[in-house]
């Protein structure tokens, strides 16, 4: 269901195709243990490993938003790895293989850094 948010409808100012809605949502993305946030001194990441980024909640105060970032275009997608916002996927095939099962209790993904809406 990726055209819920990667619409193939034409950008009315542009007249382009840019594959996205540009709403906020929460995939409901893993920690990525890998991202060097977490070993940054405690100048620039005073929570350590305890950091969860809050996306849109985080910049609005308002929990209900916590977990939501932007649905970035999908032009020229196969040229940007890493995916997410967090870099937590190295390939695409990652991506769609935890859309197809992220919610599925035998997928075996980790718990999402905020809760998903």
């Amino acid at each position: 269901m990726c055209s819920k948010c990667h619409t193939s409808s034409a950008d009315p100012a542009s007249g382009k195709v840019l594959f996205t809605d540009f709403s906020y949502d929460n995939a409901g993305v893993p920690k990525n243990p890998e991202n060097k946030f977490y070993t940054l001194a405690a100048k620039y990441n005073p929570a350590g490993v305890n950091f969860i980024d809050l996306g849109l909640g985080g910049q609005l105060k308002i929990a209900s938003e916590n977990g939501k970032f932007k649905v970035p275009s999908l032009r020229n997608i196969a040229l940007t790895a890493p995916y997410m916002h967090n870099g937590y996927f190295m390939t695409l095939t990652d991506v769609v293989r935890f859309y197809n099962t992220r919610d599925v209790a035998s997928a075996g993904w980790p718990a999402p850094k905020s809760r998903r809406t």
